[in-house]
């Protein structure tokens, strides 16, 4: 799960699977986490 979000530009902290979320941080930044943890849980289960 690390290594998909790391290669997609969104670094998880290692050992609590937690995004780290900045004041900067925008919507779009936590849409985009969420479509990229969604494909990644595709990906596993194979929907």
């Amino acid at each position: 799960m690390h290594l998909y979000a790391l290669n997609r530009g969104i670094l998880m902290t290692p050992f609590h699977n937690m995004a780290l979320i900045s004041p900067e941080t925008t919507q779009a930044d936590v849409d985009f986490h969420t479509k990229v943890f969604r494909e990644a849980v595709k990906s596993l289960f194979g929907n």
